[in-house]
């Protein structure tokens, strides 16, 4: 079931949601790459990192600590500052993922609604009505776990893909619609079990506490909160 809001939504959760956009915009960037479309999967990455930096501001902060109370006031307004730019980076999004679905789906010659995760098979073959023997199903090529993931999301969390790219149509463009018309109320932000997953996969992990630790990780950081662009 879709995850939906009702009132506005704190800022983990709108952290869990931005890195599923970094994941699929990775994967976006690899597609338009693969077929020649170098300015489009620099743009796609371009994406993908100013997503994650935006959040990494106010998570860098909390994880150098928030024992006193100007600490824990000074984590809330870098949340609040990147709730608000993640914002507008979702509406510009919302904008933009009809046409990226359908780009990609025009150089990999598919339909989103073709690329669902395949159903566990309790009935047994098909048999063909002409021959009477076992209908042979066509094995998926090689690949096409990104691409069902990128347009549906993981198996388990078929909410995160892309799909037409249309609000409409569900998936990671209904959620960050939900979420955004949830952020025009003027209720208080409830706190919410969805994004705390994200929370704890990263407290498991290796969470660096500086900006040199970061990029030995790989990871490169912009400790000043994104503007629009």
């Amino acid at each position: 079931m879709a995850q939906t809001y009702s009132q506005k939504a704190p800022f983990n959760d709108w952290w869990y949601w931005s890195e599923c956009l970094v994941k699929r915009f990775r994967t976006i960037a690899e597609i338009y790459k693969e077929n020649g479309e170098i300015e489009r999967s620099n743009l796609a990455n371009d994406w993908s990192k100013k997503l994650k930096d935006n959040c990494m501001v106010p998570v860098m902060a909390a994880r150098k600590g928030m024992k006193t109370d100007e600490e824990k006031a000074a984590v809330q307004k870098l949340e609040d500052t990147s709730i608000f730019n993640a914002a507008m980076m979702f509406r510009e999004l919302l904008t933009n993922l009809p046409f990226i679905s359908s780009a990609v789906q025009d150089f990999l010659y598919i339909n989103w609604q073709d690329c669902k995760w395949e159903e566990p098979d309790v009935g047994g073959d098909e048999i063909d009505e002409d021959t009477g023997l076992p209908i042979k199903k066509k094995k998926k090529k090689a690949g096409d776990q990104r691409i069902t993931e990128l347009f549906w999301g993981p198996k388990a969390r078929q909410d995160e893909g892309i799909r037409s790219g249309k609000a409409e149509d569900g998936g990671l463009p209904g959620i960050i619609n939900n979420l955004l018309l949830a952020e025009k109320t003027s209720s208080n932000r409830a706190p919410t079990d969805y994004g705390q997953v994200l929370q704890s996969a990263a407290a498991q992990n290796y969470i660096a506490t500086n900006t040199q630790k970061w990029e030995k990780a790989g990871v490169v950081m912009n400790l000043k909160p994104s503007g629009s662009f």
